[in-house]
């Protein structure tokens, strides 16, 4: 059950559109109905508007909700067993809980994570599903993100640790827009496929999904990931991956820490994209090369990848990270705050296509919105509101978030519909199912986590 869509006014908030047609508007009014932006402006509120809900705007900041452009969604339930202790690596923990999932776990596990990203003013969320273990799962997830109110795309990728000769179901890719028409997915979800490319699979696996994919008419994304563990690494091999025709508009790489100097310019001649995940990157994989893409003309957004190493969906705080680490490690100009902004919005929007749907508080465009209170301490006597919110914002200031005109969270707290069930306690219950079977199975080594009972509305 969804929350019903609101025709708003949202009067005298300091607006950040990321329109440079629109601009900021240091005193603005926002209307929106039908789930659309109507109208934005200095005076929207003295015309006649009819009824409409105000949300009194003074002392705020309003701009459009950030997108995320790669999210394992699945492996939510691992939060809290991914760690540093010996053989609680994110791919240890991965390889021995993935086939213990069930149905309802992939449900509630993209619900947790769904709900985290509300918290976090994110409105719209690629759901890279790399444990797709039959159609049950791949509708459990679509079904979870119409739940959610939020927009976004399920890329259909394989089983975690399938073997390499074996393709995706491509049966069942091709059969998801008839089990899910246009008209079920309410203008939010489109699909896509991840895959795993020419260096995990053979040239009959990768040759073929690559063909049922542009036959469909389906964007892909591939991990490019392949010397993670291969010291002095300098080569994606992205290269190849252009000569061989499998770059372009609709394919999304991620990461790509190791590119080098060839690999960018592969990705720039091709216009291919580029998510990055900066905060599991430095993690486990080195720095990401946000500069030197941009600089190439690459284009680039930004996403979170997964809960489970264990990262949060504070944009404000990995924009901050970014910012600064590649003020250390370049020492170029390139990578502002303003830059970092459009990356986290109208940047990812434009990488999943929907750039003409969201990504900017621009008329005509959905309703996807956060307003955060900029009369809190660690924003007060700022100066620029973009350079405050990126340098010393936190998730703590959002307000309210609106998803395709539904206020899903309102006063900093969730809003979950009438008989909704709370997302973090199901899925605290069902990490913990989770954790015995695979320990039954002698999979797992079984300890009870602690569990949070705390209700997030």
């Amino acid at each position: 059950m969804l929350k019903q869509r609101t025709d708003l006014l949202i009067a005298g908030t300091h607006l950040i559109s990321m329109d440079p047609a629109v601009g900021d508007i240091p005193r603005a009014d926002l209307l929106v109905r039908d789930g659309r932006i109507a109208d934005v402006g200095p005076h929207v509120a003295n015309r006649e508007i009819g009824d409409v809900e105000i949300i009194d705007g003074a002392g705020t900041v309003t701009l459009p909700g950030f997108v995320d452009t790669h999210w394992h969604l699945w492996n939510s339930l691992l939060r809290g067993t991914v760690g540093d202790r010996p053989g609680t690596d994110y791919f240890a923990v991965k390889r021995a809980l993935a086939p213990h999932f069930e149905v309802d776990d992939f449900y509630w596990a993209a619900r947790l994570g769904l709900a985290e990203a509300v918290g976090g003013g994110i409105t719209t969320v690629h759901n890279f599903d790399h444990n797709v273990r039959g159609p049950e799962d791949a509708d459990a997830n679509i079904q979870a993100h119409l739940d959610s109110g939020l927009r976004g795309r399920f890329s259909y990728g394989p089983p975690d640790s399938a073997p390499p000769e074996v393709t995706n179901d491509l049966v069942d890719l091709a059969a998801l827009r008839t089990r899910w028409p246009a008209e079920r997915l309410d203008g939010r979800l489109d699909f896509g496929i991840a895959v795993r490319g020419p260096y995990r699979t053979p040239p009959d696996v990768y040759e073929r999904e690559w063909q049922v994919a542009r036959s469909l008419g389906l964007p892909i994304t591939m991990h490019c990931d392949r010397c993670l563990r291969e010291e002095g690494c300098r080569s994606c091999g992205l290269v190849r991956l252009e000569e061989l025709g499998l770059l372009g508009e609709d394919v999304q790489i991620i990461h790509a820490v190791h590119a080098g100097e060839e690999d960018i310019r592969a990705l720039a001649r091709t216009r291919t994209r580029v998510s990055l995940s900066p905060m599991t990157e430095m993690r486990t994989m080195g720095f990401p090369l946000v500069t030197e893409l941009l600089d190439a003309g690459v284009p680039v957004s930004l996403s979170l990848d997964t809960l489970a190493m264990p990262t949060s969906a504070d944009v404000l705080g990995h924009l901050r990270t970014i910012v600064s680490v590649e003020a250390a490690r370049t020492g170029s100009g390139t990578v502002t705050p303003r830059r970092l902004l459009q990356m986290a919005t109208i940047d990812g929007a434009k990488d999943l296509g929907l750039g003409d749907v969201t990504g900017s508080l621009t008329p005509g465009k959905r309703a996807d919105i956060t307003i955060m209170r900029s009369s809190d301490i660690n924003l007060v006597l700022s100066g620029d509101p973009v350079e405050a919110l990126v340098y010393t914002g936190q998730i703590d200031n959002i307000d309210t978030v609106i998803a395709d005109g539904r206020i899903l969270k309102r006063h900093g707290r969730l809003s979950l519909a009438d008989g909704v069930r709370n997302p973090v306690a199901v899925s605290a219950a069902r990490r913990d199912a989770l954790l015995r079977r695979a320990a039954a199975a002698g999979d797992w080594q079984w300890s009870a986590p602690a569990t949070t009972t705390t209700d997030p509305r």
